[in-house]
């Protein structure tokens, strides 16, 4: 077992004191105090079985996580001047805070040695270096209301560069980034300085779930209950708190669908429908609020009878599930491209077809091409079995397609087992599981 215990280490008392030490919070409406940082990492860690050697990648499927772009020192938001327009006056005034966030914006940038390990020496040196000059700003900074864009700008840089040094695997590297944004979290649980370190510490668990998340799942539930807190703390930075929740729900979705062990896959579908409501309620007017509504009524469906779910097909005729009782159904979610149908699925699909005629089982597939003679020739040179949804209009086409929106389908190929009443048995058979579970449905 892998257990990172926390040190308060000379440099961590030197910035968690200059952050302690700032003047008043910034704005931001929030309801709660946080549970203290560095103790829930702590418990969060000693749960990670089989920790990999530094170095080591074990990689996860992860849905990304999107922030809006932030402007630089002395610079607006790209696209946010018509060309022609004079650049708004710079926030920050010409002075040595200043010049210090532009030197560590130029260190920022500068290219790396090419060679691995050269380059990861230096991106340590770098961050390391950026990390003394954020905190000189803040040290000029942290006690005057008119310098607060500065004092924000360097808290970003700050913990950006923590991000960075815990990337590079040192368990006092990792201990530090959650001590600073608990140092932050400690001046004033409601400012702006605050709700950045909650979404650094977010970024970090999505960053670790993605690379190990295979031999540590508990990075799965640290994301969400880290982009569950950003979101309840901070709900009005709506597009950060959207991308973390929907990264996290639909991150657990994926890797419960594919754990081998069933109480994991348990504990993921149960922090995937607490992201997924979460969103739902409190963002539901936002396109992945709307998204989180229909994937909240996919969870749903195994015990209830299947409705609303109909189409055109692809040879002219049409597929609804008002026909479906009185026979089993298999529905499978599919591109022509993705080498996982073709070399996975469908070879097991064909095998299905050959065991059960079409007067004992159904079978539907959801085509999800974008272009139909590209889905015509994949259907003339390979044995597709069943009647094919597809949609005429090419803007409900692909990922657009109602029965996508509609349900939340977070994934394909996939596959949805219908037993002979209408009602649905599973909604995440893949190519491994689908045989198994389709003879399960069909036994006597």
């Amino acid at each position: 077992m892998s257990m990172i215990r926390f040190q308060h280490l000379s440099g961590s008392l030197l910035i968690a004191g200059a952050i302690l030490g700032c003047g008043s919070g910034d704005q931001g409406g929030v309801s709660e105090t946080p549970a203290n940082a560095a103790e829930k990492h702590s418990q969060e860690i000693q749960t990670a079985e089989g920790t990999p050697s530094p170095g080591e990648s074990v990689k996860a499927i992860t849905a990304s996580i999107e922030s809006p772009a932030k402007a630089t020192v002395g610079e607006s938001i790209p696209g946010s001047t018509d060309s022609d327009k004079t650049p708004e006056k710079s926030p920050f005034p010409d002075d040595d805070a200043t010049k210090t966030l532009k030197e560590v914006q130029r260190l920022r940038i500068a290219p790396l040695p090419a060679d691995t390990k050269d380059a990861n020496a230096a991106r340590r040196e770098r961050n390391e270096r950026i990390v003394e000059m954020a905190t000189k700003v803040l040290r000029m900074t942290m006690d005057e209301e008119s310098r607060k864009p500065q004092f924000h700008q360097a808290i970003g840089q700050l913990l950006e560069a923590r991000f960075q040094l815990a990337m590079l695997g040192s368990k006092a590297e990792i201990d530090q980034l959650y001590t600073d944004v608990q140092a932050l979290n400690d001046r004033d649980p409601k400012s702006v300085a605050a709700a950045e370190g909650v979404y650094t510490i977010a970024k970090f668990a999505h960053t670790q779930a993605g690379l190990h998340g295979k031999a540590q799942p508990v990075w799965f539930e640290t994301l969400s209950r880290w982009a569950r807190e950003f979101a309840d703390r901070f709900p009005e930075q709506t597009q950060r708190a959207v991308s973390l929740l929907f990264g996290a729900a639909r991150s657990c979705e994926l890797h419960a669908n594919t754990a081998d062990d069933s109480e994991l896959s348990k504990r993921l579908m149960t922090e995937c429908k607490l992201c997924y409501t979460t969103l739902a309620e409190k963002f539901g007017k936002t396109e992945q609020g709307q998204n989180a509504t229909a994937s909240l009524r996919r969870l749903s469906l195994v015990g209830q009878q299947l409705s609303q779910f109909a189409g055109p097909t692809a040879d002219g005729g049409f597929v609804s599930a008002d026909e479906f009782p009185g026979k089993p159904t298999l529905i499978y979610f599919w591109e022509s491209d993705s080498p996982e149908f073709s070399d996975g699925l469908l070879p097991v699909l064909e095998k299905i077809s050959s065991q059960w005629p079409s007067d004992q089982l159904r079978i539907v597939g959801v085509a999800l091409d974008e272009d139909e003679s590209t889905l015509n020739s994949f259907m003339e040179m390979n044995n597709v079995p069943g009647q094919q949804i597809f949609f005429p209009n090419v803007q409900q086409r692909s990922w657009d397609s109602p029965l996508i929106r509609f349900w939340g389908v977070a994934r394909a190929p996939s596959v949805w087992l219908i037993d002979a009443k209408g009602k649905v048995v599973s909604t995440t058979a893949t190519a491994k599981t689908t045989l198994k579970e389709l003879q399960s449905m069909l036994k006597p």
